[in-house]
């Protein structure tokens, strides 16, 4: 598997540079939005900002001795840690270095890998509502099973250094190649296969969606799935919370384990999975070297807008793109958060660690609820120096824009 999954890599990174984006189209307009959305990830004062809460397991089947349990059967009771929050950007940092670099001092990154990674965001931008709106009209009438597919062919794959994805052979839309999108010419660029993952002595299961090997996108349903879901193989039945859901987390924890295992060489071990919405997502993150467990807020998909077709919300795309390359972008757990916020699965899960940590797989896996929030005290932004510094520059950054755009309009 990693052997293909290399060779997919060079093929697309190859291919891609023969029309290599010119960082000089980017137009200077879209800048300042940017710099506003931005610093949704670096500032708490911002009304879309994205924050990352620790959470602690206090009750889970990771480990049942009954011969496993399917991602669907996932039980995990869990708890916020403590009152305080960070900010997304403290564990993207890399990420937000290269976007600074370029936004401040028109500095494209020094590898040509990065500039890849660069140019995926900012060719997309630019390209307007070519790209940024979902061309459906009849967006609410698609199940999340549908959007999700969607989102991948037109969000999450647009901005991955590959837009190939596997989508569960099980899903009833497998005997259809085009996108949910509406148009006719549009077409997957993933393909159905076998998502199946993990291990039946523990939890495992069938995925709905994985990005280039990497990355899990997962929709929550409102109810049982059928039309649009999976075959009677295994019905999944999905908590009708995006946040602490006992799938999304079951799924990012093996996930993490398995990319672990899969990929020793990496500098950490921070893995993501995105929980899809009707209209918004969700980003879970598991290290399994540290076992730090954190969800982010909720991040709505589209603008507040009437009109169709919805155009995706730029917070959104700037998430998106830090998530879906984040072994590139991806700066990994900060101090504070490897000392201090421990999910304690490793204790749950003693005598089966060694399963999750060394017999875990992709494909070929055998197939042997979320509470009420309760009311929380007002949360304390751990506010990192790091992101302190990067929302003065961003003020900066506009704060001159506008300078200079009033003093442009007096001397005309």
């Amino acid at each position: 598997m990693a052997s293909s999954s290399t060779e997919v890599s060079k093929s697309t990174y190859t291919e891609s540079h023969k029309t290599q984006y010119s960082f000089a189209e980017f137009p200077d307009d879209l800048k300042d939005e940017m710099v506003i959305a931005l610093d949704g990830l670096c500032f708490e004062a911002i009304q879309q900002s994205v924050t990352l809460r620790p959470m602690r397991i206090l009750n889970c089947n990771a480990a049942d001795s009954n011969s496993g349990k399917a991602f669907s059967k996932a039980y995990c009771e869990v708890e916020m840690e403590s009152n305080k929050v960070f900010l997304l950007g403290d564990i993207f940092r890399s990420g937000l270095d290269i976007l600074f670099d370029f936004l401040e001092n028109k500095k494209n990154p020094g590898s040509r890998q990065e500039q890849f990674v660069l140019s995926k965001l900012l060719s997309y931008i630019n390209s307007g509502d070519d790209e940024m709106c979902l061309p459906t009209k009849d967006l609410e009438q698609l199940s999340e099973t549908e959007l999700t597919i969607m989102l991948a062919n037109h969000l999450y794959g647009k901005l991955a250094t590959s837009s190939r994805y596997l989508i569960d052979k099980n899903c009833s839309g497998k005997k259809k190649n085009c996108c949910s999108c509406g148009r006719n010419e549009c077409k997957l660029t993933g393909m159905f296969g076998d998502t199946s993952v993990g291990n039946g002595q523990v939890w495992h299961g069938s995925l709905d969606i994985i990005i280039n090997n990497e990355l899990v996108v997962e929709p929550v349903e409102e109810k049982t799935e059928s039309p649009g879901g999976k075959s009677p193989v295994e019905v999944k039945t999905k908590s009708t919370s995006l946040s602490k859901n006992p799938q999304i987390i079951a799924e990012t924890v093996v996930f993490s384990f398995l990319q672990k295992q899969t990929h020793p060489e990496r500098t950490n071990f921070l893995t993501p999975c995105i929980a899809v919405g009707s209209s918004e997502m969700l980003v879970m993150f598991y290290d399994a070297e540290h076992d730090v467990l954190l969800e982010s807020s909720k991040i709505p998909l589209f603008e507040f807008v009437e009109e169709m077709p919805k155009k995706v919300n730029l917070v959104a795309i700037l998430v998106s793109w830090l998530v879906v390359n984040y072994k590139y972008l991806c700066s990994g757990l900060t101090e504070e958060m490897i000392d201090s916020y421990k999910a304690e699965l490793f204790s749950h899960i003693k005598d089966k660690k060694d399963i999750y940590e060394n017999k875990l797989v992709l494909g070929n896996v055998g197939i042997s609820v979320s509470s009420k929030e309760k009311s929380r005290k007002r949360e304390t932004i751990v506010r990192s120096k790091y992101l302190f510094k990067k929302h003065q520059k961003l003020s900066r950054m506009l704060f001159k824009e506008k300078t200079d755009s009033s003093a442009e309009s007096s001397d005309e």
